[in-house]
């Protein structure tokens, strides 16, 4: 307990160095204008008049028309302060004024040497599948391979994940990497470390990287100093410290992605935490999936993992030192894709989610703790409705962030209007993320349907194609519809008049969430 109490005062000491940090800014901006405030009539006009060019640039360079209108509110109702803020934390280049030197997008540039597109994999799939050689043809021009010669497995609880990568850590011969959003230490995390570190000793390599805002509560300084004892190297992604003055700690990585000896790889919507496993029921019964791949397909997972991992530690990692030589057989076809803000405004992720929405000819279904969409994505999935497609949401009755739910529930009316069925996941919080379609095509991994995956975070995902895993995730989305309540649109029109309020005030800000 004492270790525990320790734990929680470190993280909360450096979140209020970060929030000082903040305030101070703020407080900088309202000083400087309040010096100024005896020119006002020209320091106004100045500001106004650049703020309007800020603007029409702004406009011309953006995709994203909620988060110009976030921003256009802000500076009209604080003209000078507004502007300010705007410049802080508000234009689309903060990420590159964050990361010196660019230092991901090098990170990415080096591992994409080591990704071959083989056209022959290509020409099976147009023979094969031909309708969904334009998806792959997308990705593979954003610099994601498509495999084949691997075989899936489907987890429909984080524990039955967990058990089977257990086993896969244990028969390690040469390396074992970890990246994730959150590591908390509980029964889970103990059995995990308990194998890595007698792996470690065995002489297998163990990379670890956790998201340092995910887990600067959970993952305190002497976790990582014993993990470093035992000669496993651990990298906390985006300290908050580092670039508080850009807001760009808001970038978080988000990815979940393990990888055993290049041959089989995992991911999906689960951290390294009790209540993943069902462990600690934090919001009572935890709903989250994960797949297993075993291939080539796993070469995508391990150069994701290697690109993150350049691009926090600064160094240069030989590639070649960790491919397979194995040869695999499988049916089917797997393109693994990463997502994140050195790509904006074109994130491979929100292209990926929509195409298939708007693509979808019998059915589309979606499962997503978070429905935080823009304009866009909304109008992707109303047409689709509208055009006889059965589209289906399912979000969670349970929350773990009431503000992000009442965005979610605020979204509701124009899909419902549209034909459009939502769908609460009852038993307790649904933390999965996945899209299916037209039973050929899914998509399994990190990523939510909201502004922070399509935005802000470092995203990861899977394209599967004429799998046989994919008739399980379909299965499993069928399932949980019988334990969900379908929400109606008279029932979403009858909420308090109190709640209407604050989701409507808060849906104004939502690309914030």
């Amino acid at each position: 307990m004492k270790r525990k109490e320790n734990r929680n005062l470190t993280g909360i000491f450096r979140i209020g160095l970060a929030t000082l940090v903040v305030i101070l800014q703020l407080l900088f901006i309202y000083f400087i204008i309040n010096i100024l405030k005896n020119y006002a009539v020209y320091f106004y006009a100045l500001i106004q008049i650049i703020a309007v060019i800020n603007i029409f640039i702004m406009v011309s360079k953006s995709k994203n028309t909620s988060y110009i209108i976030v921003w256009l509110i802000i500076i009209f109702i604080l003209p000078v302060f507004g502007y300010f803020l705007y410049l802080l934390w508000g234009r689309s280049d903060v990420f590159g004024r964050c990361i010196r030197n660019n230092r991901i997008r090098a990170a990415i540039q080096h591992g994409s040497m080591y990704l071959y597109k083989d056209p022959e994999v290509y020409a099976e799939l147009d023979q094969i599948h031909p309708s969904r050689k334009r998806i792959a043809g997308y990705l593979g021009r954003k610099g994601f391979p498509l495999y084949k010669n691997t075989t899936c497995e489907y987890f429909s609880l984080g524990e039955y994940q967990f058990e089977a990568m257990i086993k896969d850590i244990e028969n390690a011969e040469r390396y074992v990497f970890l990246e994730y959003f959150i590591l908390d230490s509980g029964e889970l995390w103990d059995r995990i470390s308990e194998v890595l570190i007698r792996k470690a000793e065995q002489g297998v390599e163990i990379r670890l990287m956790f998201d340092d805002f995910g887990s600067i509560v959970t993952a305190p300084d002497n976790l990582i100093k014993a993990l470093n004892s035992h000669n496993i190297q651990v990298l906390r992604f985006n300290p908050v410290h580092r670039y508080i003055s850009s807001f760009c700690f808001n970038c978080r990585n988000h990815q979940k992605i393990t990888v055993i000896d290049g041959c089989v790889g995992y991911t999906g919507g689960t951290n390294l935490a009790d209540e993943y496993a069902n462990i600690y029921p934090k919001h009572g019964h935890w709903k989250d999936t994960a797949i297993r791949l075993e291939g080539d397909a796993v070469w995508g997972l391990t150069s994701i993992f290697l690109q993150m991992w350049d691009a926090e530690s600064g160094g240069t990692t030989d590639y070649e030192a960790y491919r397979s030589v194995v040869n695999y057989e499988g049916q089917g076809f797997y393109q693994p894709f990463s997502d994140g803000p050195s790509n904006n405004p074109d994130n491979p992720a929100e292209v990926m989610y929509r195409t298939m929405i708007y693509n979808a000819k019998k059915y589309v279904y979606i499962s997503t703790p978070y429905l935080v969409i823009d304009n866009s994505m909304k109008e992707a999935l109303c047409t689709s409705a509208q055009g006889g497609t059965d589209v289906r949401i399912i979000t969670p009755k349970i929350w773990d962030h009431w503000y992000v739910h009442m965005v979610t529930q605020s979204n509701y009316g124009e899909l419902l209007e549209s034909g459009v069925r939502i769908y609460e996941y009852t038993p307790g919080f649904i933390h999965a993320k996945t899209i299916i379609s037209d039973d050929d095509h899914a998509i399994c991994g990190s990523i939510n349907m909201d502004y922070r995956s399509f935005y802000l975070h470092f995203e990861n995902g899977v394209w599967i194609c004429g799998s046989p895993v994919l008739q399980d995730i379909k299965n499993d989305l069928q399932q949980t519809f019988d334990v969900c309540e379908e929400i109606s649109l008279d029932e979403w029109r009858r909420r308090p008049w109190h709640i209407k309020c604050v989701q409507s005030f808060l849906r104004l800000f939502a690309v914030f969430f």
